[in-house]
Formats: C-alpha cells, structure tokens, sequence
C-alpha cells in the first residue's frame, strides 16, 4: 500500500467538541436521545448503516461532562481472551458513573464479542447508564449479546441529507484542521469524491497535509490534479 494510500485510510480528526458538531435530519433523533440518557440514564445503542458521526457524537458528549471518557474497543482482540479484554476494560471504566463504549464498526472477533456481552451485563448488575456505538450485521454476533443489544433503546444515524449540510461539516472539520479553505475547494471535493464522510474527511485531511508540505494555496488546476488522483486510488482499491 502506497504511502498516499495509507494516508487516505485516515480515521477522522480526533478534535470533539459541541463547537465542530453539525446538527442535521440524519442525526436529530440521535442528538436527543443522547441528551435524554446524560440526564435519565438507561441503555442506549447508536447506530447507522454507514458512517455517519456517532464516535464524534459520543466524544462530544464526554468532552462536555468533563467526566466520561469514552472507552475505544477493536474488532479484533489480538491475542487477549475475552476475561482479559473485560479486565481491562472494567479498569478504565473504573470511577466513571456513565459508560461511552465506541465499538469498531464490522463483524467482531468471538472474544471480542464475548467481552463485549459480559461488560453489557456488568454495567447493567452496577446500574450504570451505558450508550454504545457500533455499526455491523446483527447476524455476525452471538446470541446473547445480539439479545442485549437488540433490548436497548435504538437510535439510527444517518449521512447528511444534502450537500450544504455535507458542506457545512467539511468546513467545520477545516477549522479543526484550523485550515482556512475557500468554499469552493470544499464544493470541488463533491464532484470528485464520492459523499461518503469516511472518505471525504479523510481526504480534507489529505489536501491539508499536502498544501502545507508543497507550500501553496489550493488552486483550481492542482486541486483537481490531487482529487482525480485521489479518485483513482480508491477506484483501484475497491476492484
């Protein structure tokens, strides 16, 4: 995998606050119910068929309180078994009266799983308020836990349901960059790239970096050099 590649695989920035939080129809359910369960607790499970802001929206939510960290978990669980992964978790989740677990999107490894279900039940036997995030096929769990989750308060997550609110979160995530990008080059990233945000922010982040490694202002002839280029990396990758 080429060096621009791996850039592009990029995970969003991990700048969260309330400030860089777009507010749009796909997340508006989502929004309130997390506001719900911060104040009412209960058990709460984000969810999307595709990315559509729920670990920026879980982080948002911790960086407020000032006191819940949200605990990251990996599909895979390496070479730990699934007691190991509890431990560890329940350590970090140590002190914390509301649990934020950010769960890997895909299918998750057996003890991944496993651990998963046994920390869900353990934050229900402390009666602890638990909001999960995690995008994947239902089917792929086990039973039990795909019983748990499937007992939680669902809330969908949705893509923005046009482009001035995919514009709109493009420019906020510049300004986290604290890119100052004229509006145009940000309009000009939606007729190259597909409107997908786990490849769109990514790729803002890409031009970044590669504006400020070349020394220049983005213009029209190299910012339509770059995204072409761009595009046609991730046709390649996808056949």
């Amino acid at each position: 995998m080429s060096k621009i590649q791996m850039r592009l695989a990029l995970s969003i920035p991990v700048s969260y606050d309330y400030g860089a939080w777009i507010r749009h129809d796909g997340v508006e359910d989502a929004c309130n119910s997390m506001a719900l369960w911060s104040v009412h607790g209960g058990s709460l499970w984000l969810r999307s068929q595709e990315p559509a802001g729920k670990t920026h929206l879980l982080r948002t939510v911790g960086r407020e309180s000032g006191t819940i960290v949200p605990l990251d978990i990996a599909a895979s669980a390496g070479r730990l078994t699934a007691w190991q992964l509890v431990e560890q978790w329940l350590i970090r989740l140590q002190g914390q009266t509301m649990w934020l677990l950010d769960v890997e999107a895909g299918t998750l490894e057996v003890a991944v799983a496993q651990a998963l279900f046994h920390c869900v039940e353990r934050a229900r036997e402390l009666q602890r308020p638990l909001a999960m995030a995690w995008r994947g096929e239902l089917s792929s769990l086990p039973p039990e836990l795909s019983s748990r989750l499937l007992a939680m308060k669902q809330c969908t997550l949705a893509p923005p349901p046009d482009d001035d609110a995919l514009l709109e979160i493009l420019h906020s995530s510049a300004g986290r960059l604290q890119w100052d990008i004229r509006q145009q080059v940000l309009q000009t990233m939606l007729t190259y790239l597909p409107r997908r945000l786990d490849i769109l922010i990514p790729a803002l982040k890409e031009l970044e970096l590669r504006s400020f490694e070349q020394h220049l202002r983005p213009g029209p002839v190299w910012l339509k050099q770059q995204l072409t280029g761009m595009a046609e990396e991730l046709e390649q990758q996808n056949h």
